[in-house]
């Protein structure tokens, strides 16, 4: 691929696409520069990521004119949402003379710019003849025929991405490897207890292990992209030993194939983006169960359900992203034998499950055992709790929704209820009644009670002076103990006498009838909703 708009929009097209190219796509490309607006500019030919500009903003076009000015190749937005820039920036990028490109709106910043440099660090390698960017079967094929051996292709975790069909007299490492389409886990032990692995991936240029005992003659190069390793090739003999210029042949090899890893990673990772994109959509009761279906193999027509995560709060500085927990939910499921997508939430994460047992009461026990299972093993990857709300079954794949609201219900409850009775993972019906008082809150919420100034609300501002704030705890710890005064002095630590001057305190303050049931009952549904609002912005 050449180091132009064209080479580098075709490495890169699963995170970026073409919106606009005044002097069309055979314009030099030279670098990456990430726009800054402290210190604006950009060299000639650079791509200018512009992080953080809205792309209908009167500021991108003013950044369009300014990277024509500076001889820029093109500016990169986040996509406005249609595909196309707007016919303002359209305009900017005609009178400027510089392309505009789209982040897709699956990529994120740092998945675009990592792909961006990545693209432009393997852009101007040769080509194999009549290989099509990304078609890994085809360039197996082309490069066995270069380095004179039976080829696969490596991602790095030792998966096979693909391989040359000449298998005449390959040995029985190479047949077991392409029929599981990974490198068998006793090798790739061997191979890092001896430091090969490791040495591989250090190494520039290709090593050559001669046969060993068990252990079958290979040659070997690591893939790159400046100095990422995207995979490595093995070249293994056909009957005859490598020729002594299989190293030459392999580095050669190894940049030719750069390129296409390239491309595929980032195809397989956008495809893995609308796969998580639809059923995200799905759970939220806006998309079709087909591309979820389609691209995952979850079975349409059998019950799913739908588990919601969050990580507790901990101390630390570090807390987990909704990303991390998807993928190590993701994992964990897959482990286990469950097909799932997992996505990231405002809340943690969601993991929709297919393919459930047919018999209601045996799907749902299962669900729940995986579920206290995630939990247990989520807790103790991050070091804090994991909770789980488990989603209610349901018949097909395309009634999601329908359980992804009751497993959000259910986790909203397990991390807001007070119980400390209150399992790691538990389905609505297990906390049913925390449920049903959150529901009470969120109505009180929307509608309160009239009168500009409630009896919790006038304790409340006068509980936020300095050293008053123990009022709405003694309140509360009075109503909560049922108005035994001497438990909840217990409970709050402090003598009867002292429980017993705050109290009075707060009761004149707040100018509450602690008689009065009604007013009792309003007072400790405030008082709630208080520290519901407090959680919840935490």
């Amino acid at each position: 691929m050449e180091r132009t708009l064209r080479g580098v929009a075709a490495l890169a097209e699963a995170v970026v696409e073409v919106g606009a190219a005044p002097l069309g796509l055979d314009v030099p490309v030279t670098g990456l520069d990430v726009f800054d607006r402290a210190e604006p500019g950009a060299e000639p030919g650079a791509l200018v990521v512009a992080v953080g500009v809205d792309p209908r903003s009167e500021r991108a076009e003013a950044l369009v004119r300014a990277a024509g000015r500076d001889r820029a190749a093109a500016v990169v937005f986040r996509e406005e949402g249609a595909g196309a820039p707007n016919e303002a920036l359209r305009a900017a990028a005609a009178e400027a003379g510089t392309a505009v490109l789209l982040r897709r709106p699956w990529a994120d910043w740092a998945q675009l710019i990592g792909t961006l440099r990545a693209g432009l660090a393997v852009a101007g390698e040769a080509e194999v003849a009549n290989v099509p960017l990304g078609d890994l079967d085809a360039l197996a094929e082309a490069l066995a025929a270069l380095v004179g051996g039976a080829v696969t292709i490596e991602s790095p975790d030792s998966r096979v991405l693909a391989y040359s069909s000449d298998n005449r007299d390959v040995d029985d490492i190479r047949r077991s490897t392409i029929l599981a389409r990974r490198v068998p886990a006793e090798r790739r032990a061997a191979m890092r207890e001896d430091g090969f692995l490791a040495l591989l991936r250090r190494t520039p240029g290709a090593l050559h292990r001669r046969a060993d005992g068990t252990a079958p003659e290979r040659a070997a190069v690591a893939v790159r992209a400046g100095e990422e390793v995207l995979g490595s090739l093995w070249v293994a003999p056909t009957g005859r030993p490598l020729p002594p210029t299989v190293a030459e042949a392999l580095r050669a090899a190894a940049r030719i194939a750069a390129p296409h890893l390239l491309h595929d990673r980032a195809r397989r990772g956008g495809e893995r983006a609308l796969v998580r994109e639809a059923a995200r959509a799905l759970m939220a009761g806006r998309g079709s169960a087909d591309l979820p279906a389609a691209r995952t193999g979850l079975p349409p027509a059998e019950p799913c359900a739908v588990l919601a995560l969050a990580v507790a709060a901990g101390p630390g500085p570090d807390p987990v992203a909704g990303g991390r927990l998807a993928r190590s939910a993701l994992a964990a499921c897959a482990r286990r034998g469950h097909p799932a997508v997992a996505v990231a939430a405002d809340d943690g994460a969601r993991v929709l499950l297919g393919g459930l047992d047919p018999d209601p009461r045996l799907a749902a026990d299962r669900l729940s055992r995986l579920a206290g299972a995630l939990a247990r093993d989520l807790s103790e990857e991050f070091g804090r709790p994991v909770r789980i709300g488990v989603g209610e079954v349901r018949a097909a794949l395309d009634r999601a929704a329908e359980s992804a609201r009751t497993a959000a219900q259910a986790l909203r409850a397990l991390r807001l209820g007070r119980s400390p009775r209150l399992p790691p993972a538990a389905g609505i019906g297990e906390v049913a009644d925390t449920v049903a008082l959150l529901g009470f809150l969120d109505a009180l919420r929307e509608h309160p009670p009239p009168g500009p100034d409630g009896s919790v609300a006038r304790l409340a501002a006068h509980a936020a002076k300095p050293g008053e704030e123990v009022l709405l705890d003694t309140l509360r710890a009075y109503l909560e103990h049922a108005g035994d005064g001497a438990r909840a002095a217990a409970a709050l630590g402090v003598p009867a006498s002292t429980f017993r001057y705050r109290r009075q305190k707060a009761e004149r303050l707040s100018g509450i009838d602690l008689d009065d049931p009604d007013a009792r009952l309003l007072a400790q549904l405030q008082l709630r909703l208080l520290a519901l609002d407090a959680a919840e912005r935490d």
